[in-house]
């Protein structure tokens, strides 16, 4: 019961979560099977973070036997090869905490932080070697989990060499969340938590609710290439593209940015955050990169979140919040120009700021800009 809950802890941030979830208590280790948005085979071990400073005590390599043999009791050996391993529980933040500052992370959000698999044995091994006072004054890191750390750093490690994992990604929902979610109708579990997320904060923040799902659609024939993956994200800025009107217009940029970067987001990891943020910044008028963008996602990530925030700053502009601007015009490209289609009633809209806005997108895009009036 605890692992299904923990489960679908997992599932309620990461809807599509695919991999062994591992849930480390004080007293016992669940593991689970998650595909598909539902919960699988699971399993729960006397390998809590409690129990293993006595297995390290009896000789070495004790923890790495007692962990094959009981994985591979129960059958679970190498059921993680080529898949995530999401780790749930204080413990493995906490280790987690201490691999972003060793790796010197650009995003201090421990939910959704990735580890390559090696990373438990570095952390082994830095754990042998560092001051607890230097962990203590580590930000973030728990202070109560620090005499624990290297147990949890060894039964990680352990677990590593038997489920053979691809990648370990933080979870900060486990048992009480999923509880939570697996008490929800299908029909809502079914939603995505970052979009509902996004068009709740949007009909919130913004002056027009849902006016975020109308740009997304009008933009939309610009971006035809984009992978399912960032059309979700396209979205999510398309649904937050006016979440920032109330600042003062020369700081409307790094709110959009700073809305996006560091909000309480479900089901985004840290380049999604990273290349939301950037297209709001956009759209709000910003005109630069930030240094810490840079690093959690590629040139081509940024570039790309620029032309969305170009084509939703466009749109805004376009519309002025009302729909009908939008509804009666078209935005499409060609392999050489950008396409503003207007109605013969509506050449009025097609003023400086529009100009200029089209004229910015088009270069941002390579093209050249060709405006129609039907």
């Amino acid at each position: 019961a605890e692992a299904r809950a923990a489960g679908f802890g997992v599932i309620s941030a990461m809807p599509d979560a695919d991999g062994i979830v591992g849930d480390l208590g004080g007293g016992s280790l669940e593991l689970v099977r998650v595909a598909d948005g539902d919960v699988h085979e699971r399993a729960s071990f006397p390998l809590g973070v409690l129990r293993i400073a006595a297995l390290r005590a009896r000789r070495p390599g004790t923890i790495d036997r007692v962990v094959q043999k009981m994985v591979a009791k129960a059958g679970w050996e190498g059921r993680c090869e080529g898949k995530p391993f999401y780790m749930v529980g204080g413990s493995w933040r906490a280790l987690a905490r201490l691999d972003m500052h060793l790796s010197d992370h650009a995003l201090p959000i421990v939910h959704n932080y990735a580890m390559a698999p090696e990373s438990a044995s570095r952390l082994v091994r830095v754990l042998a070697h560092i001051q607890p006072r230097k962990l203590r004054e580590m930000v973030g890191l728990s202070t109560s989990r620090i005499p624990n750390l290297s147990d949890a750093a060894h039964l990680l490690a352990a677990l590593v060499k038997q489920l053979k994992p691809s990648v370990l990604i933080v979870s900060a929902n486990g048992l009480r969340e999923g509880l939570l979610f697996d008490a929800l109708p299908e029909s809502v579990k079914r939603q995505d938590p970052l979009i509902c997320a996004a068009r709740e904060m949007g009909a919130q923040l913004g002056r027009y609710a849902e006016h975020g799902d109308l740009l997304d659609r009008w933009i939309d024939p610009l971006f035809a290439d984009d992978s399912a993956g960032d059309r979700r994200l396209r979205l999510a800025a398309s649904l937050l593209a006016d979440i920032a009107w109330r600042a003062h217009p020369e700081f409307r940029a790094e709110r959009g940015l700073e809305m996006a970067l560091h909000g309480n987001w479900a089901g985004i990891d840290a380049r999604g955050r990273a290349v939301l943020a950037h297209a709001l910044y956009i759209n709000f008028g910003g005109t630069s990169r930030d240094p810490v963008l840079e690093r959690l996602c590629t040139p081509d990530d940024l570039a790309r979140a620029e032309r969305w925030g170009l084509a939703l700053r466009l749109g805004q502009r376009l519309s002025a919040g009302v729909a009908d601007g939008l509804i009666a015009t078209r935005i499409s490209a060609t392999e050489t120009v950008v396409r503003l289609e207007l109605s013969e009633g509506q050449s009025a809209l097609y003023g400086e700021s529009v100009e200029r806005r089209l004229k910015a997108l088009a270069t941002a895009m390579g093209k050249g800009v060709e405006l129609t009036v039907r």
